[in-house]
């Protein structure tokens, strides 16, 4: 290819401006991309990239740059030219790994005549006149150079620069995301050969029936192509390529038998060679060999875990069209997850409901070990969010921070086990509405009360306990220095009221209890010591959810307690807690981690528990105050 021997690349002053303002003045290495009007050779915008990877004398663009870069094309109608970045001191020619990456972009980048690479520097201090590929940007300057095919080799040479102040009309920067889309150079008909070329590679590579139809399509004045693709089962696929294929990628929609048709993403990288992008995307979004239906899934281009859109969003999983049933996959899911528990537990708990209230970290570690044991079905309460606070000791990652706890807990299990079915409710407990509450603590097997509200549990317990529920209740002493599991089970064990009862007055664990380790103000807990409380827990819940006829280990962990009538576990992760040298002071071998289960009482007079004269039903009992605008009514009626 020859280029015009009077060429020229024209820079705004707006974004000379800029240049100094993001590139010149921070420390080096500091980088961008740089676009003008399609055609011609005018640098009019420039997209900073803040979240490149840097060193003192290296720069590499982030992947957020190359996605602003093709939102940028695709609504200013704009081209990509190149990448400028800054070098330390005044190093003001192209280093070795700098020719590398020019030629790098003219290969990503076929379109383009050429790519230009200007470089930002201190101006030496010897340094004579500028030349003429160079700009005064004050303290420091511009070096511009630019590469271009050649034959079979890339040619990179300095390139004659100069400031205008502007060739086109003031466009407004935008501040949204912005990937290439139609250089003018690269003609429209140029484009959409490629595109036949590439869809008609891609229908062969996937074996697909039917060779696409072509036509010509009109959009808001544009020029696209168009192109349908019969695929087997009813699936019809239309693509819609602009001028700027294969940098942009087409417009899919997807119509299946029933009619629907609805917009696909196509998965779109610059880093995948031209002449193979398209068949890629396709093979993302199609997964076996059809008749496909609508799926979900965690990786593009494998089997779906589900075709529920709900169930989908809250995992996180993108679409595609698929050829299995996703069904079947979550049983191959399901048989591989607990492979290595079969004959144990999985088998008899799948069908158990476990309602937890408070996803914490006790809660949330919890909810994650029943589902990894077998539990699919869980009613989650909590009304919180997650915060960076949470990371420590919870079951959450940076992803879902300012997420509800619910939907960050859901997320995981379902990617723990796809087929699992959980309830979400994002209130606190006394903002349920109490048969709302009832039901589901009545549809559940076990109850789990791990929340931070010593209320909270004591309103699970009524519920619980009056609707023939057996409930576990977790809690960590200040400091996580110790802990109790509560077990409840009705007509059988003293309720939580009763049992609490017991501790009453001990300093130790009365001053400041926090269930769920999740709002003791300024108190340092170890994550070993809480998962220490919790996972015992775990097991005691395990052991309760296995039916009577259920051969397993576990049932001799519950069995001996309800036998003793010991359902008040007590946990020790601290030398000399509590009453513990007391009893085991004597007994050799008894360091930090010790255990004691207790034998509550029942009171005759207890509300809940108690005598049947001294019941009173849970529902009759608000679960919160009524309002101040409530009370007036009522006396504003009376009266």
């Amino acid at each position: 290819m020859t280029l015009p021997k009077d060429l020229m690349i024209q820079f705004t002053k707006s974004v000379l401006r800029k240049i100094e303002i993001h590139i010149a003045a921070p420390q080096p290495e500091q980088g961008g991309a740089l676009l003008g009007p399609i055609g011609q050779p005018l640098i009019s915008h420039l997209i900073p990239d803040p979240a490149a990877r840097t060193t003192g004398a290296s720069y590499f663009p982030s992947d957020q740059l190359t996605s602003k870069v093709q939102e940028m094309e695709r609504h200013h109608n704009l081209e990509f030219k190149g990448i400028i970045h800054s070098h330390p001191g005044s190093l003001d020619r192209l280093s070795g790994p700098d020719e590398e990456a020019l030629a790098e972009g003219l290969r990503i980048n076929p379109h383009m005549d050429y790519f230009i690479a200007p470089i930002v520097t201190r101006k030496g201090f010897f340094s004579g006149a500028l030349g003429e590929h160079e700009l005064d940007l004050g303290q420091t300057k511009l070096s511009c150079y630019m590469g271009y095919n050649r034959g079979s080799r890339i040619e990179i040479s300095p390139v004659p620069v100069q400031t205008v102040r502007a060739a086109m009309p003031d466009r407004p920067e935008p501040t949204t995301t912005l990937a290439p889309s139609a250089p003018a150079s690269h003609s429209p008909s140029l484009a959409f050969s490629r595109f036949e070329q590439h869809l008609k590679q891609g229908v062969k590579h996937l074996n697909l029936v039917e060779d696409p139809r072509f036509f010509p399509l009109v959009q808001d004045g544009v020029d696209l192509r168009g192109s349908t693709v019969q695929v087997e089962g009813g699936l019809e696929l239309l693509f819609m390529a602009g001028g700027g294929y294969p940098v942009a990628a087409p417009v899919l929609l997807a119509t299946l038998e029933d009619g629907n048709t609805e917009q696909l993403q196509m998965p779109w990288s610059l880093e995948v060679p031209a002449a193979e992008r398209l068949t890629r995307a396709m093979k993302d979004l199609l997964s076996g060999s059809g008749p496909y239906r609508k799926g979900y899934g965690v990786i593009l281009g494998k089997s779906a875990l589900t075709d529920n859109p709900e169930r989908a969003a809250i995992a996180g999983w993108s679409g595609r069209f698929v050829a299995e049933d996703p069904a079947v996959i979550q049983a191959q899911v399901r048989e591989g997850l607990f492979a290595r528990s079969q004959g144990l537990l999985s088998q008899h708990i799948r069908q158990k409901r476990v309602l937890i209230a408070g996803a914490g970290s006790v809660g949330s570690y919890m909810a994650e070990q029943l589902v990894r044991q077998g539990v699919e079905q869980i009613t989650l309460i909590d009304p919180d969010g997650v915060e960076l606070a949470n990371l420590n000791r919870s079951s959450y990652d940076l992803a879902d921070v300012g997420r509800t706890k619910v939907d960050a807990l859901a997320c995981r299990l379902l990617n723990i086990n796809p087929g699992v079915e959980i309830t979400r409710s994002p209130l606190d407990l006394f903002d349920h509405d109490p048969e709302t509450l009832a039901s589901w603590i009545e549809a559940a097997d076990l109850v789990i009360g791990t929340t931070d509200q010593p209320k909270a549990q004591q309103a699970l317990n009524r519920y619980a306990h009056g609707l023939g529920t057996t409930a576990l209740y977790v809690g960590l002493y200040d400091g996580a220095q110790g802990g109790e599991v509560l077990l409840v089970i009705p007509e059988k064990t003293p309720c939580y009221a009763c049992a609490a009862a017991t501790r009453q007055g001990f300093q130790e664990v009365s001053s400041s209890v926090d269930y769920g380790t999740g709002r003791v103000s300024g108190e340092m807990a170890l994550v070993a010591d809480i998962h220490h409380v919790a996972s015992g827990a775990v097991k005691l819940a395990l052991a309760l959810l296995l039916p009577p006829e259920a051969e397993a280990n576990l049932k001799a962990f519950v069995e001996p307690l309800l036998e003793s009538g010991q359902t008040f576990l007590t946990f020790s992760m601290v030398p000399n807690y509590w009453f513990y040298p007391q009893l085991l002071g004597q007994v050799p071998g008894q360091f930090a981690y010790q255990s004691v289960c207790l034998t509550p009482e029942k009171s005759d007079t207890c509300p809940v528990c108690g005598a049947p004269e001294h019941r009173i039903d849970p529902r009759s009992i608000p679960l919160k105050a009524p309002a101040v605008t409530d009370l007036r009514a009522v006396l504003a009626e009376a009266s």
